[in-house]
This record gives structure tokens, C-alpha cells and sequence, in this order.
């Protein structure tokens, strides 16, 4: 049953955290620990979670904040579940974080925590809504809002994910799923089936790939499809809704085919998809080659706050998906999240991030995206492009006006299909311009103008270009940091390689981590307020001080001319006349 913690609002009487000293009192809540009480601990929203719990009455649950703070430590700190429980039960600073200020109160078992994930995870997978992240939403919309950071300037990048996954090759995952699928079968069934498996049952599959050759590998693939596919149709009757038959379907369909007259053969090449199955133990990770290395996961999209009138940047948005998925997709999936919580008017982003969506997504949503490189074939130096020109675009984001390098501005005329467009330019004036050679208009045979052809999508990508190029010119690179962003929270997950599998468990890491790091850059800023505030009494003192030296040498010296004149009366009058 459900119950809100509130019983850390109010402390005991003696506690141990009583028990420290006055130093050491005052250096623990000058610790991270204070801040990821007040900032993260005590502004989490535990009513979310309500849907995780039964509604009969029964035994009250361990506190949500408490287990939702220990995903963050873990994350955080890069700890496993062990040093985790261990220092919640004996670390008075991981203890002060969590809302105990006694080290002999808050008791559980650390199963409570496997339980609450497993929770998390099968919620996640039948409502598609992970409470984690709008737990963490919540709670960094309060601290941008609570530390008055302006977020009208965001930036976003990705990083690739690993999960706890074997390396396998292409005949080691079949032999394994193989393996799997007769540790499914009953008794009856083995016994049917025995002499089919028998050459893969003589050890792991590592060990039955072990002393292939690269050559010989083909020959093993098709008795192997042939075997899966007898499997497939004979096992669906008795099998059909247990999930390592799934999987044997699943990965008969994405490594074989049946030709026109049934004939079976293993796919080859480009036939295969890069988001088959990677892992019998994950099911969501994908396979993607990126700058000619190979990824088996996820991806995480980071997005921060990046306005230079801030103190520090907080990440807000964290998004995992399988690695297969594109940048430009989400950045469209979160863009009305973001447009929702934030005043974002402009994304800073790499050139992952362009596409038509994208484009027609900023236009509906009002916002500007700035990229420092643009995907694609770079535009030729020995003529002039559409973002050569300057253009002028209305509400819908269409274009109503363009000025050519000459100066010769024209209005936008719209073009006999949809999305595309004429501007017609004087051709006295244009045999006059020195870049006619260049430009990209083309001369008319009955009519004395010159006209540029080009469409929406062609007009956008011209547009995200010319602001590219205007903030190299400044010189101001807001999406620098990015990179920076992406480092802190992956370095405690192992560089990116995570002790976990499949997508819930990630998600939840990844967006821990995030967590964390905001948490370290609230505390990196109030030390700076603090380490600012020392030196401002400093130079108090050392002033007052110095103050008080001219006082005491003004003094005196007035003490010493009044003792001047003093024994210069006393000796006149002592002169006999």
C-alpha cells in the first residue's frame, strides 16, 4: 500500500547526525549530500508512483524517494547494488542525502530495490510511461525554475549506449537461441528432438564456435535455418505464448528466407537489419556502425540549458532509444515536451539534427535551430548557393521575399506544384552583377528575367546553413559544451557501458546519472557563492582593518602633539624672567 514519506520534514530531538562536531556538522552540509536532500530528495513528487502499489490495505511502503534516490546514487556514483546498500547502512552522508538523520532508523532489505525496479520496468513496458523520467522533469523544471536560469537557449546531443550484453557472432547467437529453445521443451519433447540437437548441446555456444573457421561458417548456418524452421512450425501449438519461442521466430524471420519455390537460405549482407535481435538477453538493442565503429544498444539524447547570462546549465531532458534511431527524430519527438516546460527559442545542435520533419517541426513550434555543421554534400566554392541570398519568411514559414547578393530584391511567386517556388530577377541589372557567372538563376528566351527555381525543403536547408555560418562568424559556439554535458553523465556508467539490460533498466541509469550531474553542478555553484562570500568578508576585514590602523595611528599622533604642546607650556613657564 501506498503511503507518502513525509516523517524527514520533522527530525528528532538527539540524532546521530547531533553527535559530530560543530566542524564536521557544518562540513556535511556544505557536502553534496545537503544539496541532493534539498534539491533532488525533497522536491521529488512520490505520487506518480501510486500506480506501482496495491490500493487494499496491507503493509506500508518503503519510501519512493528513497528507492528513486537510490537509482541516483547508484547511477551516480557508479556503485553496484552491494556498495550501494552498504553505504546507505553505514555512510551517515549517504544517509543525511536520503532524509535519515539517525543512522538506526530507515532499515530494509536491499530485494525491496529489486522489487521496485521490476515494477518500474513492467510498467514501463505496458503503458510505454517511464515514472523515472517525469520524475526527473519534475524535479529539474523546480531547479531551473527555483535558481532563475533562462531557458530560451537549449542545446542537445547523443552519445551511444552500451548494455550488458555479449559480443556475438552471427552463428554464436544462432546456436545460443538453439540452446534456449530446448531448455524450454518438456521431457517428451527433448527426448523427440534429441538427435536434432545433439551437435549444438556439446558445450556453450562460445565454445561451439570456438575452432570455426571464418570460411566454414556458411556451412553451419543452413542446417541450422533448416532445424529453426521444422522448430517454428511444429512448436507453435504447445509453445506459441512463451517468449524464447518469440524469440526463435523472431530470429528464424531476420537471418532466413524462403524463396518463391520454398527454398530455404541464409540472408546475406544488406538483407540483414541492423535492428535484428543483438542479444537473447536484450531484446531492444540494435547494432548501428558509426564512424567506422561497431555499437550494440542504445542511444541517450541529452538536452541542457545553454544561455551564457546563466551561472550553470542544467540537463532537462534525457531520451534512450535503440541505436538504430535517428538524431533528427529525436530532437522531433521532443520538441513539443521541451516547448511545453521550457521558453525555448532556440536549439543549438550538431548536423545529426537537420531533416524536412525537423524543419517543418521548428516552423509549427517557433523555434530557431542552429546547427555547427550541416549533413550532406558541402556547397561548391566556384558558385553561389541558395544561402548566398537573403531571405524573408512569413508566419507558416514560407518564403515571401529574397534579396540576391546584388541587392536586388524580388518577391517569392509560388510555383505550379506544392512547395515550390519562383523569384524572378531583372536581367539588365543582372548582366551588371560581377556574380553572374555564379548565381544560380537562369536566364528566360521570350521574357528579360532571370529566375531561381528552388523549393521548401531546399529554402530551409539554405536558411539552417546561413545561421551555421553567422554563428562561426561570431566566433560564440553555444553547443561547445555539449560534449562536456555528454561526459559527465557517462563517466560514471562506466564510459557508456552499462552494468544493465534492456531498455527500461538503461533508461532509468542514464536519466539517474543526469540526475546526478545536476546535483554536482548545483553544489559546484553554491562552493563558487560560498568561496565568493569568504573572500568578499576577507577583504571586509583586511578593509575594517585597515581602517582601524589609520584610526590608531591618527590617535596617536594626535596624542603625541598633545603631548608636544603640553611640555612646550610647561618648559615656557619655568623660564624665570
Amino acid at each position: 500500500m501506498f503511503r507518502p514519506n513525509k516523517k524527514h520534514l520533522q527530525s528528532a530531538i538527539f540524532t546521530s547526525v547531533d553527535q559530530l562536531s560543530p566542524k564536521l556538522q557544518k562540513r556535511l552540509k556544505e557536502s553534496w549530500a545537503e544539496v541532493f536532500y534539498k534539491e533532488f530528495f525533497s522536491r521529488l513528487e512520490e505520487d506518480p508512483f501510486v500506480v506501482l502499489y496495491s490500493e487494499i490495505p496491507s503493509r506500508p511502503n518503503i519510501p519512493v524517494n528513497v528507492l528513486v534516490g537510490f537509482e541516483v546514487l547508484k547511477a551516480g556514483f557508479g556503485w553496484s547494488d552491494e556498495e550501494l546498500y552498504d553505504a546507505f547502512c553505514y555512510n551517515l552522508q549517504v544517509r543525511y542525502a536520503l532524509g535519515y538523520r539517525d543512522i538506526r532508523e530507515g532499515e530494509f532489505d536491499l530485494r525491496t530495490v529489486y522489487n521496485f525496479r521490476r515494477r518500474l520496468s513492467q510498467h514501463m513496458q505496458q503503458t510505454g510511461k517511464n515514472l523515472i523520467e517525469k520524475a526527473f522533469e519534475q524535479v529539474s523544471d523546480e531547479q531551473i525554475e527555483t535558481f532563475e536560469l533562462k531557458t530560451g537557449k537549449l542545446r542537445m546531443d547523443s552519445t551511444q549506449i552500451a548494455s550488458n550484453i555479449r559480443e556475438m557472432s552471427r552463428l554464436q547467437l544462432l546456436v545460443e537461441v538453439l540452446q534456449r529453445v530446448h531448455r524450454m521443451l518438456g521431457e517428451e519433447d527433448k527426448e523427440r528432438y534429441k538427435e536434432d540437437f545433439k551437435p549444438y548441446l556439446k558445450g556453450s555456444s562460445g565454445q561451439y564456435v570456438y575452432r570455426i573457421k571464418g570460411e566454414e561458417v556458411a556451412d553451419h548456418l543452413q542446417p541450422i535455418g533448416e532445424l529453426m524452421h521444422r522448430l517454428v512450425n511444429e512448436l507453435c501449438v504447445d509453445y506459441g505464448q512463451e517468449s524464447t519461442y518469440q524469440m526463435l521466430v523472431r530470429v528464424f524471420q531476420e537471418h532466413f528466407t524462403l524463396d518463391e519455390e520454398d527454398d530455404l537460405r541464409p540472408r546475406k549482407g544488406k538483407e540483414l537489419s541492423a535492428g535484428s535481435l543483438q542479444s537473447p538477453d536484450d531484446w531492444e538493442a540494435t547494432y548501428r556502425c558509426k564512424r567506422n565503429e561497431d555499437y550494440q544498444g542504445y542511444v541517450a539524447n541529452l538536452t541542457e540549458t545553454c544561455d551564457p547570462d546563466n551561472d550553470f546549465q542544467l540537463i532537462n531532458k534525457v531520451q534512450v532509444e535503440p541505436n538504430t534511431t535517428e538524431d533528427a527524430d529525436m530532437l522531433k519527438q521532443a520538441l513539443p515536451d521541451l516547448k511545453d516546460r521550457t521558453d525555448v527559442k532556440r536549439i543549438d545542435t550538431d548536423g545529426g539534427y537537420g531533416s524536412p520533419d525537423v524543419d517543418e517541426a521548428m516552423r509549427e513550434a517557433n523555434v530557431e535551430q542552429i546547427q555547427t555543421a550541416i549533413r550532406g554534400r558541402k556547397p561548391s566554392e566556384e558558385k553561389l548557393g541558395l544561402e548566398d541570398f537573403d531571405w524573408s519568411i512569413d508566419n507558416d514559414g514560407k518564403p515571401g521575399q529574397v534579396i540576391c547578393p546584388h541587392s536586388q530584391s524580388v518577391e517569392v511567386q509560388p510555383g505550379r506544384k506544392e512547395h515550390r517556388y519562383l523569384a524572378y530577377f531583372d536581367s539588365v541589372m543582372c548582366r551588371d552583377c560581377p556574380l553572374v557567372d555564379q548565381c544560380p538563376t537562369e536566364p528566360l528566351k521570350r521574357k528579360p528575367m532571370h529566375v531561381l527555381r528552388f523549393s521548401q525543403q531546399e529554402t530551409d536547408l539554405a536558411i539552417r546553413r546561413k545561421r551555421s555560418a553567422d554563428v562561426r562568424a561570431t566566433g560564440r559556439n553555444l553547443r561547445a559544451g555539449a560534449e562536456s554535458m555528454v561526459r559527465s553523465v557517462k563517466h560514471p556508467l562506466g564510459n557508456g557501458k552499462l552494468p544493465v539490460r534492456g531498455k527500461p533498466r538503461v533508461s532509468v541509469m542514464v536519466i539517474a546519472s543526469a540526475a546526478m550531474t545536476n546535483i554536482r553542478r548545483i553544489q559546484g555553484y553554491q562552493e563558487k557563492l560560498r568561496e565568493e562570500i569568504r573572500k568578499a568578508r576577507e577583504a571586509q576585514k583586511q578593509m575594517q582593518d585597515a581602517i582601524k590602523n589609520v584610526l590608531v595611528y591618527f590617535w596617536g599622533f594626535l596624542q603625541r602633539r598633545l603631548l608636544q604642546h603640553s611640555y612646550s607650556k610647561m618648559v615656557v613657564r619655568a623660564i624665570p624672567i
